[in-house]
């Protein structure tokens, strides 16, 4: 008898959570937009800068960057003692699989959210951009918050002074087994509120460059001082029963 509870609790929490899961992206709440862009399967957040950051945050931190935010925290010290106050100088990028639908639909249901009354026809548009095609590339796009305005302006002009000649060799997707796949297009951010686009060939020589049991590393080095890199595991990033990056 307790055998039989036990599995039926069992079956109750798998369709719970598959549930969850597959709920329609017109009912996510603003945070499940903000938890899909910035902390999911399909989106991860580097963040450089600041006094203190969480565990998740500073994972994807190279050594050197680390080593420079030591000597900033110090200044910073420094500063308080003096009386100083100064803006935050945390700066976080965003990196999403943009091509994937979870992400496009997240952004969808953040539109969705700012208008003040219902608008079915929006609401159309928005999905026909969640259901775009992308069979033939690989779209990741990185979105930056800025602590501190003043920083703004040369962080900005790096993405949009960028192109995919100067990114070509310096932007890739690198699998487990060492293999990269090196930027195809760049698109510099738009007023879309979706950030930079970097484009790539979803197959390569006739095969997918990426499956079900690989890791990649999305690496961006938009100059000297802005390099990002995030790591994924494509076996967690399935939304409504499929593969999606």
């Amino acid at each position: 008898m307790k055998s039989a509870i036990s599995i039926g609790l069992l079956v109750l929490l798998c369709v719970s959570s598959l549930a969850q899961k597959t709920k329609p992206w017109t009912e996510w709440t603003k945070k499940d937009v903000e938890k899909t862009l910035s902390d999911s399967a399909w989106a991860q957040t580097q963040t450089e800068g600041g006094t203190s950051e969480a565990p998740s945050q500073t994972s994807a931190i190279t050594a050197t960057t680390a080593a420079r935010r030591e000597d900033s925290n110090m200044t910073a010290a420094s500063r308080v003692e003096s009386g100083e106050v100064k803006a935050s100088q945390t700066v976080k990028y965003h990196v999403r699989f943009l091509s994937a639908k979870p992400v496009r639909a997240a952004f969808a249901r953040q539109v969705l959210l700012s208008q003040n009354q219902p608008n079915e026809n929006l609401k159309q548009q928005l999905q026909g951009f969640i259901d775009r095609d992308f069979s033939d590339y690989i779209v990741v796009s990185i979105g930056v918050e800025i602590g501190d305005p003043k920083m703004s302006a040369p962080l900005l002009h790096a993405f949009s002074a960028a192109t995919t000649e100067t990114l070509k060799e310096a932007v890739y997707l690198e699998r487990k087994d060492g293999k990269k796949l090196y930027l195809m297009e760049y698109r510099a951010p738009a007023q879309d509120a979706m950030g930079a686009k970097f484009v790539f060939n979803r197959v390569v020589d006739g095969q997918p460059f990426l499956i079900p049991t690989d890791t990649v590393r999305f690496v961006a080095q938009l100059n000297e001082k802005i390099r990002v890199t995030t790591r994924y595991k494509l076996s967690d990033m399935i939304y409504d029963g499929r593969l999606e990056y």
